[in-house]
């Protein structure tokens, strides 16, 4: 067998079954080292065509291979469980969490990757080769295909329709070709034609194409949709803190089941809609998601939490005396221009009367009034010094009532009118502080520990520093560069979209490519401009609570109201709620439609995928009449003797393709006499072909129409062979 026929031979066996390997590959490694996954799927690749060929050979050798097989198996199971074992002693991660928790949470170990990918590439190789080359089963090779299934499941990660119809068609690929090999044995030789496998690729093509576009039901199981929404139950039980989640909740491919969680309701009067905290995150670092690092030092000192608690009359109340203490007009500081906030204390309540809603946190609104865990003793919830409430007692009946000041638009006129920079205000207290002003004292510990926490510990690019800059380079206060940023995001033309998965998802590709995505991407990018210009901000997730209860003043939460903001603190007014999401978040999803801008998109998608496919079946049932027209077209414009020679050559051609025979080394005569014998004539074109070519006799117009002429009826008349032979009838002259 000649190199050409072996490679030839090889390819049949095992192209289809490598590519589905490597595209399973592909997708499993996407998951956990998705830098490198070219790489390794190349690597993949590789190993596979050399692993297959080493098979080859082993089965050859009856004692032998078997036995040289299971040294293999030992020698990759040893590395793989030493690789596992210097995994856990440089990370002690455990294992089984790196393997079904995201990296944001279980963190990137190199080791466990090579020993998932050694391990899992060789089984994998193993199984393809074992039931495609040795014994083909259908059943079999369906348990490749489960493993991206249920890693992705277990993840509760999201698998692209294409992914999907992609390993499925390649899937059915194999069982029509491969299922071809069993009848071998049975003197059944199939031919691997040209035809064979234009119609093996519009059929799976074909298929593929029509699952593309069925569309995907909208049911989701509990796991998928409580990874895709925020973190709002008790899933992460980590850290010292249980039931506050360590990383932000994903930026992208955001869905909800619109079920209830709890319902709340404030004495405040006319309140509209109420910004619920659940969680403030501190850190952002290259791997693009918010954390929280309890053994900080934020969190080591104790006295944090009453040192950054006062709460809005406090403040204002020391800011007063400040400013009556002496001249600080200079600095913006004026008494007339301070706004009081509301005297009266107000209630929150947050309840759940269905006890399907179990938490480790209180929702809070903004100016919750601290308490520690003394006052918890009462009630069985404490306030931190971030607005967070926590819940001693999951297990009690949920219905609890904070009580706060709140955040009113009076509040942030006047934070606004005063026109103070971080600068200005710090030297406004130190200046205080050294005339002897006892209020500065409070507020002066509170701005730094303000700064230290909440200023820097981000990760950001060069290019969203110059922006941040550039957009608030004409602000003279720290208030009007929030604003600015806000402002920002509705004036260019950014898209709310909740379900928008872009290919690209670092915070970089959302501010100055796409400009869509969900809260989680507009609150990120301000936050982390606000630090880069200097501004103490804080990431918040939450929920925003708008749908007013049918038969109440109170407000029903939905898993569909979750929600991520940012507070900035503003010297002379503290903590303030900033939303830079665009309009669009706040639709009541009562009904449950599901109707968004991506998911029509992603749906004429598939309908233009399917199009292409049926145009190119299309295409490909028509090629031979399409070339015909093409040869016909070029023979009508081409004006020397060579017409007739080309006439004369695609004849043979359609005789040869017509008999599986090549014919290149058949007389004219002999042509002739092929053609006779199948009731076709086509001696006015051999004898002018001889006449020409042979005979050096120019070629006359007339005599080549009447030979063009012929060729015709031959052309269809062979087509008519065709259609006979193909349902199974005798050919018979044209006469009949």
């Amino acid at each position: 067998m000649d190199i050409k026929a072996k490679i030839k031979e090889l390819l049949s066996r095992f192209g289809l079954v490598i590519t589905l390997g490597c595209v399973i590959a592909n997708m499993i490694i996407n998951r956990y080292f998705y830098e490198q996954q070219v790489l390794y799927t190349v690597i993949f690749a590789v190993a596979a065509v050399g692993l297959f060929l080493l098979f080859d050979q082993l089965r050859k050798r009856r004692f032998l291979g078997p036995l040289i097989y299971t040294g293999m198996l030992v020698g990759v199971v040893a590395l793989a469980g030493n690789l596992m074992g210097q995994g856990w002693r440089s990370s002690y991660i455990i294992p089984t969490d790196w393997f079904y928790l995201d990296r944001a949470n279980a963190g990137f170990v190199f080791e466990y990757f090579l020993a998932l990918y050694i391990f899992g590439g060789f089984f994998i190789i193993s199984i393809l080769y074992y039931f495609t080359q040795v014994r083909f089963r259908s059943l079999g090779l369906m348990l490749c295909l489960l493993f991206p299934f249920v890693i992705y499941a277990k993840r509760a990660d999201y698998m692209s329709p294409f992914q999907v119809t992609l390993i499925i068609t390649l899937f059915l690929a194999i069982i029509v070709h491969h299922r071809q090999q069993q009848h071998l044995g049975s003197g059944i030789k199939p031919i691997h034609n040209l035809a064979y496998y234009i119609s093996l690729a519009l059929f799976v093509s074909f298929a593929g194409a029509l699952a593309m576009l069925i569309p995907t039901p909208e049911v989701k199981s509990v796991l998928e949709r409580d990874s895709h929404a925020f973190d709002i139950g008790n899933a992460n039980n980590t850290g010292n803190y249980s039931g506050y989640s360590r990383t932000s909740s994903p930026r992208f491919g955001l869905s909800y089941t619109n079920e209830i969680l709890f319902y709340c309701e404030s004495t405040y009067p006319d309140t509209e809609f109420e910004y619920i905290k659940r969680q403030a995150y501190i850190n952002f670092d290259s791997d693009e998601v918010w954390k929280t690092v309890y053994g900080s030092d934020k969190y080591a000192e104790s006295g944090y939490y009453k040192t950054v608690n006062l709460d809005r009359t406090e403040y204002y109340a020391d800011l007063k005396a400040v400013a009556d203490s002496g001249d600080y007009s200079a600095y913006g500081l004026d008494s007339s221009k301070l706004t009081p906030p509301q005297q009266q204390v107000y209630e929150f309540r947050v309840y759940d009367d269905t006890d399907s809603f179990r938490a480790m946190y209180v929702p809070t609104p903004a100016g919750a009034i601290w308490r520690d865990s003394d006052d918890a003793k009462s009630d069985g919830f404490y306030i931190y010094g971030d607005g967070e409430a926590d819940v001693m007692d999951a297990d009690s009946d949920y219905d609890y009532t904070v009580k706060y000041l709140p955040e009113t638009e009076e509040i942030h006129r006047s934070a606004a009118s005063l026109s103070l920079t971080g600068d200005e205000y710090y030297s406004i207290l130190k200046k205080a502080q050294r005339s002897g002003v006892q209020e500065s004292e409070p507020l002066l510990k509170q701005y730094e520990k303000v700064m230290e926490n909440y200023t820097g510990d981000v990760y950001y690019s060069d290019r969203l520093r110059d922006l941040a800059f550039e957009i608030t380079k004409d602000c003279d206060s720290d208030y009007a560069k929030a604003a600015a940023i806000v402002k920002y995001f509705e004036d260019n033309d950014y898209v709310y979209d909740l379900e928008y998965e872009p290919e690209d998802k670092s915070i970089d590709y959302f501010l100055f490519e796409s400009k869509t995505g969900s809260c989680t991407s507009y609150a990120t990018a301000m936050t982390l401009m606000a630090r880069v210009i200097g501004l103490p901000a804080r990431y918040v997730e939450g929920f925003v609570a708008y749908e007013k209860e049918e038969d109440g003043d109170g407000f029903v939460v939905r898993d569909s109201n979750a929600h991520a903001y940012v507070e900035v603190f503003i010297p002379g007014a503290g903590w303030l709620t900033f939303d830079p999401t665009v309009e669009g978040y706040m639709v009541n999803r009562s009904g449950g439609t599901g109707i968004s801008l991506t998911n029509i998109v992603r749906y004429f998608g598939r309908v233009a995928v399917f199009l292409a496919v049926v145009l190119f079946v299309l295409f490909v049932i028509m090629l031979d009449r399409i070339i015909e027209l093409v040869f016909r077209i070029r023979l009508h414009f081409a004006k020397d003797d060579g017409r007739i020679t080309r006439l004369y050559r695609r004849t043979a051609k359609h005789l040869s393709n017509a008999g599986e025979a090549d014919l290149s080394a058949y007389t004219v005569r002999m042509l002739t006499d092929l053609a006779a014998s199948r009731w076709l004539d086509i001696y006015p074109i051999t004898s002018l072909f001889e006449k020409t070519v042979f005979g050096q006799i120019p070629l006359d117009d007339a005599e080549f129409e009447d030979a063009f002429a012929c060729y015709k009826k031959f052309y269809k008349g062979l087509k008519k062979q065709k259609r006979r032979r193909n349902t199974g009838a005798q050919a018979k002259p044209e006469s009949e």
